[in-house]
């Protein structure tokens, strides 16, 4: 247990540790990022206003991710692949808005089965707050449910791609 606890590592399970703690650090300043820069936008730009602060979170997130996973995720990389290459760097961002397109289609399958199905109205359990509605235990349980099964199907897809694609092992690279 203290070698899997072990962040400093080389091996696969300190990676896998390093990684989730990087998704978390990255899903923290995207949801700050997204907020502060929602509470400036005017209501006014309409459907934009989602489209802005959820893009300009996703980009300060993705920056961070990439940071970190250069510089601390990955230990065990073949020094004969240039992670940090043009080519990776746009193979790193391509991946993520993968994982990005890959999250907006989940979360609009899990609008589809609410409206249709639970009615539970998961996108809006914070009106408590927004709207003085009374807080549902219902749809916040649904809002946790369904926004850790799209982070958790994200994460693994991120991990795999950016593994097998980017930050290759020496074993793997000789592989190829």
């Amino acid at each position: 247990m203290a070698k899997l606890l072990n962040l400093k590592e080389k091996g696969l399970a300190g990676e896998i540790l390093r990684f989730i703690v990087t998704g978390g650090v990255a899903t923290v300043v995207d949801f700050l990022v997204s907020y502060l820069v929602a509470s400036v936008l005017p209501d006014s730009v309409g459907v934009w206003k989602e489209v802005i602060y959820t893009a300009a979170g996703f980009a300060v997130g993705v920056v961070v991710n990439y940071v970190l996973s250069v510089f601390w995720v990955y230990k065990n990389v073949d020094e004969n692949v240039n992670v940090r290459s043009t080519k990776n760097k746009l193979l790193f961002l391509a991946l993520s808005l993968i994982g990005l397109g890959i999250g907006i289609a989940i979360m609009i399958g899990f609008d589809a089965l609410d409206q249709g199905v639970i009615h539970s109205d998961f996108e809006n359990w914070l009106g408590f707050i927004t709207k003085g509605n009374e807080f549902s235990f219902k749809s916040f349980g649904w809002a946790v449910l369904f926004f850790g099964f799209k982070t958790l199907v994200v994460l693994i897809w991120n991990y795999l791609s950016r593994k097998k694609l980017i930050f290759k092992s020496k074993d793997e690279s000789s592989s190829n």
